[in-house]
């Protein structure tokens, strides 16, 4: 029996178990470009305007941080600038964190074992994750440069533009193959995965404020940049990312050959013999399972809400000259408005959506507990299942709480410093922290589909991708008002501008709190696993 026997057969259960992940996920993403195409058409319509906002761009250290470089001021360079990098991480993660689905979580849970059970070859789990997560988005790159064509750029632009961003999908999705090999638990390869992720977006973002080209070419998000679309297609540099991908593959396959089944090549450290007396609550026993990750989290937001705190107090008013962005900035914080504080707090805003993501993971975390059978080992005890899941509620309320408390500090210390005025900390903080009733509406789903519909558990994350997208066609203008209604974070008043308003979060933490009260009440109602 070869070593892929079943893997097309694999294939066609991982399509079917993603019917509905793969369509959302893959139209929001090829239907993205064209939408920013053309509403930069419409907010830059002459040369000229074109040339302002790409030369102020490339002057702003905030700008060439969250986006990279301008490589040409047309509108196929802006579309390509704006989505470079915002469209890397929505194929990488979303591409990574299928392939850990269908490979670390299938062996934890128990689904590995029954498959192997048949006729299936060793390395065909992995081959079938990989083929459709590789198909995926190259469909979504053909799909993502036939809308660009249609909109009128050129073909060559657009064809690299789609490339550039099913390169990125591809890199993390082996990304994702390699670290589901190195650890025994999927919330330790999500983890880990998120945070190589980051560093090549930290690295590639460091060389492109700073001006290191080379720093930026040690990443390939990086890479996927200097393809340049729409300037001089350099179409060598799509090389080097297939012989990494290639190489990450073939590195995933050979780990997956020495290592046993459910384990990890990474050992787990074993605790100690008698647990410790803090570890006596469920509520104990859920921070020692979560403190990893809220500590992980809240260094790395502290280092680059101080970054781009300091990064975005210059360097913008000659970027606005365009009356739609003037009208905007006027309409969200009134006339006296200054440009760096829209922009803090829209950095603060999005950032907020990374956030979000930790109180889902930790919601999550539920499941993969119920799903592993450790549950179980804690509910033989004199422990309710409402106690038990509280615990973990409880922390994927807090954890987000202290996330952005450290945020909004190291954002206001950063914007603070660069300004000479540290008693705008406070504005900050709250304009942050004032974020935390939405994050909570967005753990309150998960909380809900864990406890109602638990099969569906990671459509959390399909809810949380589509929100954001509407977040930002939003911005653009380009959905309509009543929808965006849906989302929590469009109610959140923007502090930094001067707004405040107590009902829409006292209304945001209401919705929360049933949310996550439906779903503690369907978990004490169903059965386990």
């Amino acid at each position: 029996m070869s070593a892929l026997t079943g893997a097309g057969v694999l294939a066609r259960l991982i399509v079917r178990r993603d019917r509905l992940i793969l369509p959302v996920w893959g139209l929001l993403a090829a239907v993205f470009p064209t939408s920013i195409a053309n509403s930069t058409v419409a907010l830059y319509p002459t040369a000229e305007s074109l040339r302002s906002v790409a030369g102020e761009a490339m002057a702003n250290p905030a700008q060439l941080s969250t986006r990279g470089p301008v490589f040409d001021a047309s509108v196929g360079g802006l579309t390509a600038w704006t989505v470079g990098s915002s469209g890397a991480m929505l194929l990488g993660l979303v591409s990574m964190l299928l392939v850990i689905r269908h490979t670390r979580v299938d062996e934890e849970s128990g689904r590995r074992e029954l498959l192997g059970a048949g006729v299936v070859g060793r390395h065909a789990p992995l081959a079938a994750v990989l083929g459709v997560v590789f198909a995926a988005n190259l469909l979504i790159a053909v799909l993502m440069s036939a809308l660009l064509m249609s909109s009128g750029l050129p073909a060559a632009g657009s064809i690299a533009l789609g490339l550039s961003q099913a390169a990125a999908g591809w890199t993390f999705a082996a990304v994702g193959a390699v670290v589901a090999q190195m650890t025994e638990s999927a919330v330790a390869a999500r983890s880990l995965g998120v945070t190589v992720f980051a560093v090549f977006f930290l690295v590639r973002a460091v060389g492109d404020a700073g001006g290191v080209d080379w720093l930026s070419w040690l990443s390939p998000l990086g890479w996927t940049l200097h393809v340049r679309p729409f300037a001089g297609e350099r179409w060598w540099v799509l090389a080097p990312l297939l012989a990494l991908v290639a190489l990450l593959a073939a590195a995933a396959h050979a780990l997956s050959a020495r290592r046993d089944l459910a384990a990890g090549l990474l050992p787990p450290r074993l605790g100690p013999a008698t647990a410790a007396p803090g570890l006596r609550s469920p509520l104990a026993l859920a921070w020692r399972l979560h403190r990893g990750q809220v500590v992980g989290w809240s260094v790395g937001f502290a280092v680059g809400g101080l970054a781009l705190g300091g990064a975005v107090s210059g360097g913008l008013e000659g970027q606005i000259d365009a009356p739609q962005i003037m009208d905007m900035i006027a309409r969200v914080g009134g006339e006296d408005a200054r440009p760096a504080d829209f922009f803090l707090n829209y950095l603060l805003s999005m950032l907020a959506w990374i956030v979000a993501a930790s109180g889902i993971v930790s919601v999550l975390r539920l499941r993969s507990e119920e799903s592993a059978g450790r549950a179980d080992l804690v509910l033989v005890t004199p422990v309710s299942r409402a106690r038990w899941a509280l615990g973990h509620l409880v922390i994927a309320a807090a954890g987000p709480g202290v996330v952005l408390v450290v945020l909004g500090t190291a954002a206001g210390l950063g914007y603070g410093l660069s300004t000479g005025d540290l008693g705008r900390l406070p504005q900050v903080l709250g304009g942050a922290l004032v974020y935390l009733p939405a994050v909570w509406v967005m753990t309150g789903i998960a909380a809900v589909l864990v406890g109602l519909l638990p099969r569906l558990a990671m459509a959390g994350w399909g809810v949380w991708v589509v929100f954001i997208l509407l977040d930002v066609f939003g911005m653009l203008e380009q959905v309509d008002e009543k929808l965006l209604n849906i989302i929590p974070f469009t109610h959140v008043p923007w502090v930094v501008l001067g707004q405040m308003s107590t009902a829409p979060l006292v209304g945001l933490t209401a919705v929360a709190a049933v949310l996550t009260a439906l779903g503690v009440v369907g978990l004490r109602r169903r059965d386990l696993a």
